[in-house]
């Protein structure tokens, strides 16, 4: 299960240089000694975490190997600062908190010390300055993280057979950024037969080519909209649930992600019907593009406004989904009553939900009691959406068994009043952190 994070300050130490001789900016080991290695570049490192986009560590490039051995690096020995700028907002600037320091061959937060030109900074996720996003206008923005954070080695690195001189002087600037998941999305764009244009990304699995696999459909809420084609998949995990590594070593899928823009009137939003087809035919086309996607076994979910959407979509397509996780959202009651009773849906929503309500005409609440008034089965769930994992987890599959031993297709779950992390509407937290919940779709 993904580790939860929430978002505060840093504390730094200094030391001295010491070791070899500095000539002519070069430096130059003694002889039978390792090449005395430099910094000279560094890479920001993002990861999208139950609470949003951050920047979880930073990647320091030196230029020669450095084998420290078994030896531990003191995260002091570094000091990192933040510069985040948007033209629609202050900068906002400050220190960051070092947590792990390890040496490795990539640019990449994996906790694998290995000898490499690289030293990873881990960062503390609860630094005031973690997150890379700003609300603006309902809107989730992105701070720009070029050249966004500076490094400095203040104290020096040893090992069995190696120092690593300190520069407390030289200020490394990062020049580069890896969103690991996100950056592993192919961008596209789809007209549709409406001419309503779609930017969306598709996220395709490492597998076996003889092996059919399942194709997730993630529709995004309000806060992600834009044309951007990136806060879709980097804006909260509703997308990386199904694309991080753990999940496709299990679960092998493509994931595709299209964005809406309903500040365009061209456009809209996902519960605008020309929307709703155009998402229909971007499906299908991308299953006819992709022969190795399962059409028995394509999924929807989707949180707040891409709740909506799903709920307008799958009466009218009921024969291609075979499954869907929605999340706070609402949509037809009779609609879903005609042509929905025997589509497995898990739905989840916050009791105190102050943007969309939980329990008003059209919610997806009112929707499963139709459902149960109408002689379908619904197995009705409760736990605390901030309650440990493992609680989390346990409660989910308690759902999940008494739907299958009743044989209904339909489960509901309420997060009591202040349960739910961040803010009451934020049901998609503790859903798509939550793989018992992920593991009974695709097993539909």
């Amino acid at each position: 299960m993904t580790t939860r994070t929430s978002l505060s300050t840093a504390a730094f130490a200094v030391a001295a240089m010491a070791g070899t001789t500095i000539s002519g900016g070069a430096a130059h080991a003694a002889p039978g000694q390792h090449p005395q290695p430099r910094a000279i570049d560094a890479t920001v490192i993002t990861e999208v975490t139950p609470v949003g986009y951050i920047v979880s560590a930073v990647a320091v490039r030196y230029n020669a190997t450095i084998t420290l051995d078994e030896s531990d690096i003191d995260e002091s020995a570094f000091t990192v600062d933040a510069s985040l700028s948007h033209p629609d907002a202050d900068t906002a600037a400050g220190a960051r908190t070092v947590v792990d320091a390890y040496t490795s061959s990539t640019p990449a937060a994996d906790g694998i010390s290995e000898p490499g030109e690289y030293v990873i900074l881990e960062l503390d996720a609860n630094d005031e300055l973690a997150a890379a996003t700003f609300p603006l206008d309902d809107f989730t923005r992105f701070y720009d993280l070029d050249g966004s954070y500076t490094v400095k080695q203040v104290s020096t690195l040893r090992g069995d057979d190696q120092r690593v001189n300190a520069h407390p002087g030289r200020t490394i600037t990062s020049t580069a950024v890896v969103n690991p998941v996100v950056d592993d999305y192919a961008a596209g764009e789809f007209s549709s037969d409406e001419e309503v244009v779609l930017p969306y990304r598709l996220f395709t699995p490492d597998s076996d080519a003889e092996k059919r696999v399942p194709l997730v459909v993630t529709l995004h809420g309000y806060g992600e909209s834009g044309t951007n084609n990136f806060s879709q998949i980097a804006g909260n995990q509703l997308s990386v649930a199904f694309a991080n590594p753990e999940r496709q070593a299990d679960h092998p899928a493509f994931v595709l992600a299209p964005q809406a823009d309903p500040t365009d009137p061209a456009k809209g939003a996902w519960w605008d019907p020309q929307m709703q087809h155009a998402v229909i035919e971007l499906v299908e086309q991308t299953i006819a593009d992709n022969p190795r996607i399962d059409p028995d076994r394509v999924y929807l979910t989707g949180l707040s406004m891409g709740s909506y959407g799903s709920w307008g979509i799958l009466p009218q397509r009921a024969d291609l989904f075979a499954g869907a996780v929605l999340v706070c959202g609402a949509g037809d009651e009779q609609a879903a009553v005609d042509a929905l009773g025997d589509m497995p849906i898990w739905a989840l929503h916050s009791v105190d939900d102050v943007v969309v309500p939980y329990d008003v005409a059209g919610s997806d609440y009112r929707i499963f009691r139709a459902l149960e008034s109408a002689g379908h089965d619904v197995t009705w769930s409760e736990w605390a959406g901030d309650a440990p994992d493992a609680e989390q987890e346990s409660s989910a599959a308690s759902a999940r068994a008494a739907a299958e031993a009743a044989g209904g297709h339909h489960i509901f779950t309420t997060f009591p009043e202040g349960t739910t992390p961040l803010f009451s509407h934020a049901s998609w937290i503790p859903t798509y952190t939550n793989d018992t919940i992920l593991d009974w779709l695709f097993a539909q």
